[in-house]
């Protein structure tokens, strides 16, 4: 049983009203998420709202992860993520509402969910807030959402923004253009490799070409923590490595105060 807490760094959680959300189609409740963190011995998820909150809904979504981060702290942690179309003021409030308030950890741009190109002036809006508010960003990448999801097109923004810390959210996709996000990530320093959806030898080769500690591991939805958690069983990775990429690289980029758990303690618990 490994000694250093894992964190699921990027979990994606509906509209506590909805079955289901209006882009994707799925959602799942907390206590979905702790019972499966729990089976596979996560200490930590980061949660942020679906692609359907397109309208002011999401400060709902918002305020029920906080509530969750409430009921579960330690373990859960907020992640703001309003639509970029919704307008600067808009945005900037929210992002800071969320930051300042419920002491959120980064922001994600939907360039999928939201048809944002990542180089518009309401993606850069997006990224000013982040600056201000002194927090990461994390931008989807990968086949579905193309062009605007290219991970070529974060070029400009990691040029342009070099005190920001950009996540790429799924290293460019399953295959398509993971080699390009890796080509990217080692020419830039502030971008960091979310590991979800990417295959295993990409993410070897992210670990070997980029190095371990611009590797976040996370799963997406809950029915992914496992295959999230064997995959960087299956990529060669030392021990050093597997704590930087389970955990340690999103406890120090998000500045997360894990509630580490007992796990042994717990199983005997449940069994009593």
């Amino acid at each position: 049983m490994p000694d250093y807490p894992i964190v699921n760094a990027h979990h994606h959680i509906g509209h506590p009203d909805d079955d289901q959300d209006s882009v994707f189609q799925w959602s799942e409740s907390v206590a979905q998420i702790i019972d499966t963190m729990d089976e596979n011995r996560v200490d930590a998820s980061m949660l942020m709202p679906l692609g359907g909150e397109n309208d002011r809904s999401v400060t709902e979504v918002h305020d029920s992860i906080y509530e969750a981060s409430e009921a579960y702290p330690g373990r859960i942690f907020g992640i703001t993520a309003p639509n970029a179309h919704l307008g600067r003021e808009f945005v900037h409030e929210e992002i800071t509402r969320c930051v300042e308030e419920l002491d959120f950890k980064y922001a994600k741009l939907h360039t999928l969910a939201w048809g944002v190109d990542p180089t518009s002036d309401v993606a850069y809006d997006f990224y000013d807030a982040c600056v201000e508010n002194d927090i990461p960003v994390m931008i989807h990448t990968g086949p579905h959402g193309m062009p605007f999801s290219v991970p070529g097109m974060l070029i400009p923004v990691a040029e342009d923004y070099p005190e920001l810390d950009i996540v790429m959210a799924h290293m460019g996709g399953a295959y398509t253009l993971t080699q390009e996000a890796i080509i990217l990530a080692k020419r830039y320093e502030n971008l960091y490799l979310d590991t979800t959806l990417a295959l295993n030898m990409y993410v070897r080769r992210a670990m070997e070409e980029v190095g371990a500690d611009r590797l976040l591991m996370a799963a997406e939805h809950s029915s992914n923590i496992p295959v999230a958690l064997t995959k960087i069983d299956c990529i060669g990775a030392s021990e050093d490595q597997k704590r930087q990429i389970l955990g340690g690289n999103a406890i120090d980029l998000y500045d997360l105060d894990v509630a580490v758990q007992d796990w042994e303690e717990k199983e005997i618990s449940a069994a009593d």
